[in-house]
């Protein structure tokens, strides 16, 4: 073959009429000898393309599209490139046309013509458009072809190539050519500003990098330059011969070339790879392909794509010179006698485009949906003329509206007449009264509080509406759902947004929200959905004495955090403050599996686009899951069963959440001596059931038998039936399902239909139950279950009150009868003095059953949910749906309160419903088992407000947590709604109106529960031995160690005195408002995380000596160090650089609780802060807070700085805030209070203080720094 044929790669190379090769088919053998200086076979095959096929059909790029480009039957392609901006790939061919293909399809979008007579050397896409280098000219097209710029100049001799610069130099555009000189230009002004020496061989090649341009010559040298002065930096003699290509990506230079043997260009079979850092030659790797051009695959660190002349390339891994080939060749689809002339690879390395000498583009693609770039922006498709549609005239169905309008010079017959047509000026409506009484005159401006009865910046046209309109849709209080019925949510359900104030949560008032003796759970933590979760965990009597009984010594444990949790829940009752979960859900974002199951959100995620359904179940699974694996007492031996290699690989999940204990594999007769090693943990005895796994081959018998733990059950529904069906029914069809799926028999070694099956061996104690729901077939099953038992309900309802009406009236006054039906206040008339009783007949018109409406006749609004005597009869009124009767009753409900269970001997389980009246007298006996529902999660989805789902619990509390609180010994549920706490019947819990609430988890537990599982009161598991173990995760943080640790005769008990003080950094910064009269509402409080805790004795000979002085190491990333409060700096949290004494935050946090149990006395300034950061509930009567020591009432807070000045002639904080400075500072504070109160001096001294505070504005004298 006779490479002088092809003209593009041949000034690439800088090949003349004397460097032609031989015309025979083995010229391409002598240019890519191998290692012994043998010959490749003839024609370009390789030994190791024998097996192409093989890999070609199993690799991850084919080639998707070959087209002729325009002119493709007289020139070849010169240049390719794929667009960086939209789906574009461009192509120019050595006659000077250009071509742009839009998509993977390689639909034709432009093309045009360049230059006449000279060839596209190169093709570079930015924001404007194409530019298209040819040898004398450089031309700018956008891409729709319209030409925007031609530079021509006596620089530009013999082009070869051009690079725009990136980062601050995307203005600056390199050429670069067979000249001494690299010219450069501007492309913001579009004119040629300087040109640059680079040597008689030319600029033959530019790639862009970081840190240099580089460009390489003809004799095979990369030479490096500095981007801002072009200056040269290093360089490199990659190949003796010439540069056929190369490429740059990160801290890599790839080339491929020839060498010069022997007085003949022979072309490398290695690709020379050096390394940017070491600026050295690194291991060349061995192409299966002769190479001839390569790229850096985009996206990936050092993946390298080789090609051949002849069509044939592979992905290596540059990065790794021992196990550089990634991929086997694969093949372009090319005549024998074409050569691949340039290639491109798009943005998002889905796409490589290659163009070979007979003007083919051939399109290789990754993916089932290719794309050139990962965002494109949208490609102008050209305006179509609209086509004119005939309309026959006989055509009587033909839509007039299509007719075009005729716009005439004379009058038209619709023309308006004049006096219609004035501009009229309507005048501005005056201020409210309202407005003008409450407004405060600062300088020219009133500022007034919004009366919030208009919608800002809008005056609203005020039309006199007549009877019987229709009103607005944003004045209707409430929404439709899918169904049209009317949904209105009650507030107690609603998602709470709070609205703090200057001082942020300190002066909230929680008490309209919760007026209970329990506490509620913050929400403004990302992932606290799951606080439904943890208060049903709390309120589960074994699993909260289990979880406060755990310690270990792992640093993320769930059953530790929740236990430190549940401590928190019983110290705030009664302080009507709620708890903050963060040390909980931190541990919790931790886990591996949490974030590939999608349970950890963002606050950037959108709360209308995630099924919280969906999500609190899976993650009730998951955690149930997680507290057993983490309360494991025996761990299974995996050498004494190899059971493993004979059972099913069935391709499916049984619907509950199961461990694997043990196999039990018989065939006909055969069996084998079961052995009970189930994994035991106390979790599995509460929630946790025996239940045996069969897995059965129906055509030959072959079982296999699998002792599992069931941890909950998942419900299933069945397909939609015409009749009722009981929810108990439901729940034994669930956990006794049977199925038949298609899986593996090894006894049959084939795919044969297996039966599966459960048998049940214990029954739970606790019952955890997903309602799934998740489907619309379920929905509708659920919603049909409703009708049919409210339908009975109402018909027997009917029934009994025309018996009544009749037996009341008699029989023979009939007529008179029908009258007084109709105005005597009955079921089917929907009285309103009977909310909890009225059932209409969804087949005849009746009027919505409601309280009466306050306007009475005088009522406008016919979607009034309200009830009006004038419409109790009318034919324009719309029957009211059956299931629209679940907002005004809560008397009903198919889910019922409570289920008896019966174990069957053949492991089936057999449950029946039990009523409320049934449940109070029903205990365990030879029929079955009593559970009754102890807690409920619902879903609440309002139909106006889709981006405030929420998810509330609805629990029944046993009466050990109302006498932890101090209140009668009774059982009671509450619905709890975050912060939120509210008493409700029980009816409420199971009170499941279809439009908006929707059950998600089921709690049953036995009515009476076996002895190890009646334990309430945990075990204290944090003793004094968590001060022994002071172990530091820096490597130098032993040197500098602040404190001095407690001996054993020095342990604080009940009483003594500590002084503490706490630093933090920001995780989170606050969002915050500013309304119009200039007050500041905060949002979203800032999220903090403890970065230091200092405690020091507050008595003895070491008295104001710390005992503990530990920085806590985060792995959570710090947006601000707060270093002029907090005193930490950068690098004090990393175990790799910090000299500080440096521990996980559980390991300080227990040291502190076990202060806290031991009835330790804090003091400090500004402990609630300090200890809600920590995470930790403290009671009231352990805190000592300088902060309220030294207050008078209506007047502001002192800071620990001012008191220290005031009382204690002491300056602290001048520089940065240091913790063991301000534990001493408070300790000495507090010594000052006491002598002040004993010598009957404290009130006179606190007047001298804010006298003095106001009197220097309440800064230190002689510092400038505000407080």
């Amino acid at each position: 073959m006779d490479f002088s044929a092809v003209r593009f790669g041949d000034e690439i190379l800088g090949y003349d009429e004397s460097s032609t090769f031989s015309e025979d088919s083995s010229a391409y053998a002598e240019i890519y000898a191998g290692d012994a200086g043998e010959a490749f076979p003839a024609g370009g095959d390789f030994p190791h393309d024998t097996h192409d096929g093989d890999f070609l059909s199993g690799g991850e790029y084919q080639e998707s599209r070959t087209v002729l480009v325009d002119g493709g039957d007289h020139f070849g392609v010169s240049a390719v490139g794929a667009d960086r901006k939209e789906e574009l790939v461009w192509m120019g061919n050595s006659g000077g046309h250009v071509t742009s293909y839009l998509s993977t399809d390689l639909m034709k979008y432009t093309s045009f013509q360049v230059h006449v007579t000279e060839e596209i050397r190169d093709l570079r896409s930015i924001d404007p458009g194409i530019l298209a280098l040819t040898p004398t000219s450089l031309n700018l097209r956008t891409r729709q072809g319209i030409p925007s710029f031609t530079h021509q100049s006596p620089q530009l001799e013999n082009m070869q190539c051009m690079l725009q610069l990136g980062g601050n130099f995307s203005h600056r555009l390199l050429l670069g050519g067979h000249q001494s000189s690299m010219v450069e230009f501007d492309l913001t002004r579009l004119e040629q500003t300087r040109c640059h020496q680079v040597g008689e061989q030319g600029c033959v090649i530019l790639r862009d990098h970081p840190r240099f341009v580089c460009h390489g010559d003809l004799t095979g040298r990369i030479v490096l330059h500095d981007p801002r002065t072009m200056r040269q930096e290093h360089s490199f003699q990659a190949h003796t011969g010439s540069l056929s290509d190369f490429d740059v990506l990160g801290n890599y230079i790839a080339t491929c070339g020839f060498s010069n043997r022997m007085g003949q260009l022979l072309g490398d079979q290695f690709v020379m790879v050096f390394d940017l850092r070491m600026m050295k030659l690194s291991l060349p790797l061995r192409a299966l392909v002769p190479p001839f051009l390569l790229r850096f695959v985009p996206g990936l660190s050092s993946c390298l794509a080789v090609v051949s002349p002849m069509g044939h390339w592979q992905l290596m891994d540059a990065g790794q010179p021992d196990n550089a080939i990634m991929s086997m060749s694969y093949q372009v689809n090319c005549v024998p006698e074409s050569v691949i002339t340039t290639f491109d690879v798009a943005s998002s390395s889905q796409a490589i485009v290659f163009g070979d000498s007979l003007g083919s583009l051939h399109l290789f693609t990754s993916g089932s949906k290719p794309t050139f770039n990962n965002f494109s922006q949208e490609t102008i498709m050209p305006d179509l003329p609209e086509q004119a549609q005939t309309m026959p005239l006989t055509d009587a169905t033909a839509s007039l509206a299509s007719v075009p309008m005729y716009y005439s010079t004379t009058a038209q017959l619709s023309d308006w007449p004049e006096q219609y047509m004035k501009v009229r000026y309507r005048p501005t409506p005056p201020v409210d009264p309202a407005i003008l009484q409450s407004m405060k005159i600062v300088g020219s401006i009133g500022y007034a509080p919004n009366l919030h009865n208009k919608k800002r910046n809008q005056v609203p046209y005020k039309f006199s509406r007549i009877k019987g309109q229709k009103a607005n849709a944003s004045e209707n209080p409430v929404g439709k759902n899918e169904e049209g019925m009317t949904v209105h949510v009650p507030w107690r359900y609603r998602k709470i947004e709070i609205k703090y104030g200057k001082h942020g949560m300190d002066d909230f008032d929680y008490d309209q929200y919760n007026r209970t003796s329990f506490s509620g759970l913050d929400m403004s933590l990302p992932n606290s959905y799951c606080n439904p979760m943890i208060q049903m965990f709390y309120y589960i009597a074994p699993l909260r004495a289990l979880m406060m009984s755990h310690l270990c010594e792992r640093e993320f444990c769930l059953v530790c955090e929740l236990g430190f949790l549940f401590h928190m829940l019983d110290v705030s009752m009664g302080q009507g403050i709620p708890c903050h979960a963060s040390n909980f859900l931190r541990a919790f974002r931790t886990i591996p599996e949490a974030s590939a199951m999608s349970l950890t959100l963002s606050d950037q995620d959108n709360r209308a686009k995630i099924n919280f359904a969906s999500k609190i179940q899976s993650w009730n699974r998951f955690v149930l899951q997680q507290l057993h694996t983490e309360t494991l007492e025996e761990k299974l031996d995996p050498s004494a069963d190899n059971i493993e290699e004979r059972r099913f690989q069935v391709g499916c999940q049984m619907p509950d959440t199961s461990i694997e204990e043990k196999e039990i594999i018989s065939k006909e007769t055969f069996s084998m001596e079961r052995q009970d090693k189930r994994e035991h943990s106390p979790v599995a005895v509460i929630f946790g059931s025996h239940v045996v796994s069969i897995n059965k081959c129906t055509r030959c018998n072959f079982e296999i038998h699998k002792d599992t733990t069931s941890l909950l059950v998942n419900l299933t529904f069945p397909e939609l039936l015409e009749g009722s069906c009981s929810f108990s029914s439901v729940v034994e069809r669930s956990m006794s399902l049977e199925q038949t799926r298609q899986a593996w028999c090894d006894s049959c070694t084939r795919y044969q239909p297996i039966e599966q099956c459960r048998r049940y061996k214990t029954l739970p104690n606790i019952l955890a139950m997903n309602c799934g729901l998740d489907s619309a077939q379920d929905m509708k099953f659920w919603r049909n279950q409703f009708e049919i038992l409210l339908t009975d309900i109402r018909d027997k309802k009917k029934e009994e009150e025309k018996k009544n009406a009749e037996a009341k009236l008699g029989v023979h006054d009939k007529e008179n009868n029908k009258s007084i039906e109709r105005n005597t206040p009955s079921l089917s008339a929907g009285s309103p003095s009977t909310p909890s009783k009225r059932y209409p007949d969804s087949s005849t018109p009746q009027p919505s059953p409601a309280r009466p409406c306050r306007y009475g006749p005088a009522c406008t609004r016919l979607d009034c949910r309200f009830w009006h005597p004038d419409r109790d009869s009318g034919e324009d009124q719309q029957p009211v749906h059956v299931l629209s009767l679940l907002d005004q009753t809560m008397e009903y409900s198919w889910v019922p309160l409570g289920m008896k269970a019966k174990l069957n001997e053949d492991g089936t389980v057999s449950l029946s419903d039990i009523s409320k009246l049934e449940l109070e007298d029903a205990v365990d006996n030879e029929t079955g088992i009593v559970y009754e529902l102890v807690g409920v999660v619902s879903h609440i989805a309002d139909p106006r407000f889709p981006d405030k789902n929420n998810l509330i619990a609805c629990i029944k509390v046993g009466p050990s947590y109302h006498v932890r609180a101090k209140v009668s010994s009774v059982s009671h549920w509450y619905l709890f709604n975050d912060i939120s706490i509210q008493p409700i019947a029980a009816e409420e819990a199971v009170w499941f109106p279809c439009g908006w609430k929707m059950p998600c988890v089921l709690y049953w537990q036995r009515r009476q529960l076996p002895a190890e599982c009646q334990v309430i009161e945990p075990i204290k598991p944090i003793t004094v031995d968590v001060f022994g173990e002071d172990k530091s995760l820096a490597q130098r943080g032993r040197k500098r160690i602040a404190f001095t640790p407690l001996t054993a005769d020095e342990m604080p008990g009940e009483g003594d005195l500590v002084a503490m003080d706490a630093e933090f950094v920001n995780l989170h910064q606050e969002e915050a408002e500013i309304r119009s009269d200039g007050t500041r509402t905060t949002i979203k409080p800032s999220q903090k995380s403890v970065a230091r805790i200092t405690c020091i004795r507050g008595q003895g000979p070491l008295e104001g000596t710390p005992f503990l002085d530990d920085y806590i190491s985060t792995q959570e990333q710090v947006v601000d160090y707060l270093t002029q409060f907090s005193g930490i700096k950068p690098g004090d949290l990393d175990a790799n650089f910090s000299q500080k004494h440096l521990t996980t935050l559980k390991s300080t946090y227990v040291k502190l609780r076990y202060l806290v149990d031991k009835g330790v006395k804090f003091v400090g300034h500004g402990l609630k802060n300090d200890f809600r950061v920590i995470n930790m509930t403290v009671p009231s009567a352990q805190l000592i807070d300088t902060v309220h020591l030294f207050h008078m009432s209506h007047n502001r807070m002192v800071s620990l700085k001012f008191l220290a000045w005031h009382f204690l002639k002491l300056k602290i904080q001048s520089v940065t805030h240091d913790s063991i400075e301000d534990a001493r500072t408070a300790l000495a504070l507090y010594q000052k209070y006491c002598e002040l109160k004993a010598n009957g001096t404290l009130v006179m001294e606190l007047q001298k203080l804010y006298e003095a505070g106001k009197k220097a504005q309440w800064r230190v004298p002689g510092e400038e720094e505000d407080e």
